[in-house]
């Protein structure tokens, strides 16, 4: 247990004769400036100072083991004097600041009082200052500020060309130690800050040993660097440094109040509770600032700039006739490999640099890599997005008014996780029959696809506020979820629909398709069925291979009315691969109208943007989707 609860406590039971005495020869100094002024003592002769009372500390830090402070001290002092009837005495508080400097190093030594003055809010300054659990404040506005700091203190040459940061040598610079140990899985490093018995391993965990470490040591798990593995073994230790730079103060405190504590313990976590307090908020804001800089320290901002330039130059050059979007894709890899990050550490750093075109390179969305995309810089706002995983695309498709239209008419399809203009300027098939974009759309996404509003997070449950802001690489993968929305009023959307509907408009294909709504009106199930197998030129054999039903069934469906099921009604769309709008007039002549339910928003998803594949491209796509109902497939 704590012997002080609070560096003001602490300060009390330790100084107080040292603060009594100061305040005392102050106000017998400066009695006429302490603004006394009581109803009872008319005519103030005499004050004393009867008890005093430590209200508050603030902090400053200077270079090296000095630490400034201020506590601000309630007084009760005695006023004595002639009143209206006789000698009397009143009892009033004052307040004053009184500043004290010391040496904080295994313990609060050499301390002394430098100077008392009434009390007044002073200005708060925060570039040196700290909280009350001496730990340094630091603004998002600041990271790139601080992080020089730090390498002009520890590597600085890291600041005068771009280069990657060599461990062992910024490790050497701080006087610290590094080892592997077998930590547990959810702790990626731990820093200490007095000597200690700990268990060290080699990189396999393996040749366990104890050995006898002194302060200024990090011990790194070596299968699980930060981030589950996602940045590299540079970004962990850099981690631990910036808790040795940054945090010494507060675990000195910690010792100073008695609480026996040896090191900072670095784990993997979805979210820090929002009702952390005291010492877990300190601990929670240490962590903070560790994660933020640390690739800021790794990547400094003007050589990261710089080194980024020169690699798209280069390649510029190497690859003319390479897509741009290709080309910044090797930039950003190769900046990467050079700063000894990863790349999605590499691409999150340089979109906060100002390179907002870095974002569609290394497109992984729903566990599947895409080629990577350019568009014009004014397009995307902050948090906006031209890719969305295709659960959300169903959702939205399926929801917002304005984009069901265009996706159900088909001016937009769902190709390379973008809604594109439906044209063949833009979309193409691959051998699989699946709709991609061309060369050309990739080179002009903004041109051709609508943006949406996201919200990426990490899992279903906690967002990626924490990791994006604080550690910047921790990769897109299938776990991931973007809340994606579409914004039909967003300039950008506002062009690509028009152009998709005037698109649609010019099409041949819209004479056909008023042609045959013209002569398909009124028709019956049965009616509408054989119109469109005679349109398609296919015979009932054809169709029930394709649909996989039995030649009987399609027959008898196709001469009279039956009560059919609408997973038999979808395989007859897709044996006689009928654009969408037939697909859902068949559908709506058979008796049905889609519910928002998951499998119904799955099926209107295949009709809007798979109509040119098959049978078993469909079933495979409702699997991926956990829709237990499968397109039959019983032929006889």
């Amino acid at each position: 247990m704590s012997k002080y609860s609070s560096f003001k406590n602490y300060l009390e039971n330790k100084y107080y004769n040292e603060m009594y005495n100061a305040i005392k020869i102050y106000m017998l100094n400066h009695k006429n400036l302490l603004g006394t002024y009581s109803r009872i003592v008319i005519d103030t002769s005499y004050i004393d100072l009867d008890d005093i009372h430590v209200m508050g500390v603030s902090f400053h830090k200077k270079d090296g083991d000095l630490l400034r402070f201020c506590a601000s001290v309630q007084a009760d002092v005695i006023l004595r004097g002639i009143g209206k009837r006789d000698y009397e005495a009143d009892e009033q508080q004052l307040w004053f600041s009184v500043c004290f400097s010391g040496r904080l190093h295994n313990g609060l030594n050499r301390v002394t009082i430098t100077k008392v003055d009434l009390y007044s809010k002073d200005k708060f300054n925060s570039e040196d200052s700290l909280s009350r659990f001496f730990v340094p404040y630091l603004y998002a506005k600041d990271l790139d500020k601080e992080a020089e700091k730090f390498l002009k203190k520890y590597y600085g040459k890291a600041l005068k060309s771009p280069m990657p940061i060599k461990i062992d040598e910024l490790l050497q610079n701080m006087g610290l130690e590094m080892h592997y140990a077998p930590l547990q899985d959810n702790i990626f490093g731990m820093t200490y800050f007095s000597e200690a018995d700990v268990e060290v391993c080699d990189f396999f965990k393996k040749n366990i040993e104890t050995r006898h470490i002194e302060a200024g040591t990090i011990l790194i798990n070596p299968k699980v660097f930060f981030m589950r593995n996602v940045g590299s073994k540079n970004n962990t230790i850099v981690h631990e440094c910036v808790h040795w730079d940054r945090h010494r103060d507060f675990f000195e405190l910690q010792k100073l109040l008695s609480y026996d504590v040896s090191h900072i313990s670095c784990e993997v976590v979805e979210e820090y509770s929002t009702k952390t307090k005291d010492i877990d908020k300190a601990l929670k804001w240490m962590e903070w600032q560790a994660n933020a800089l640390t690739p800021h320290i790794l990547m400094p901002a003007e050589t990261t700039k710089q080194k980024f330039q020169e690699l798209l130059s280069d390649l510029r050059k190497v690859y003319p006739n390479r897509r741009n979007a290709i080309i910044v894709e090797f930039a950003v890899a190769s900046l990467a490999d050079f700063f000894d990050v990863s790349v999605t550490s590499a691409k999150i750093r340089l979109t906060e640099l100002g390179f907002d075109f870095v974002q569609g390179t290394n497109v992984f969305v729903d566990g599947r890599s895409y080629p990577p995309y350019s568009f014009r810089e004014d397009t995307l706002s902050k948090d906006q997005t031209f890719v969305i995983d295709a659960k959300s695309a169903i959702i939205e498709s399926n929801v917002n008014p304005k984009l069901i239209g265009l996706v159900q008419s088909g001016a937009l399809i769902y190709a390379n996780a973008m809604f594109c203009c439906n044209d063949d300027k833009y979309v193409t098939r691959n051998n699989n029959g699946t709709p991609i974009l061309t060369d050309y759309a990739l080179e002009h996404v903004d041109e051709c696809c609508v943006v949406f509003d996201r919200k990426t997070r990490i899992s279903e449950k906690y967002d990626d506020s924490y990791y994006r802001r604080c550690f910047l690489c921790r990769d897109i993968d299938s776990g991931s979820v973007v809340e994606a929305t579409y914004n039909p009023d967003y300039k950008n959307n506002q062009d690509v629909s028009k152009r998709a509907e005037e698109i649609q408009k010019t099409k041949a294909i819209l004479e056909e398709t008023l042609k045959v709504q013209k002569e398909t009106a009124g028709m019956e199930f049965h009616e509408l069925l054989a119109y469109h197998i005679k349109r398609r030129g296919l015979t009932e054999e054809e169709l029930a291979f394709r649909s996989g039903l039995s030649s009987r069934m399609v027959g008898e469906y196709h001469r009279k009315s039956y009560n059919i099921q609408l997973p038999t009604v979808l395989a007859l769309c897709i044996g006689l691969n009928l654009k969408p709008e037939y697909c859902y007039s068949l559908i709506e002549r058979a008796g049905y109208q889609f519910k928002n339910t998951n499998e119904h928003m799955v099926y209107k998803y295949l009709i809007n943007n798979h109509t040119d594949e098959n049978l078993e491209s469909w079933n495979r796509i409702l699997a991926e989707f956990d829709i237990s109902q499968r397109l039959p497939n019983n032929r006889a």
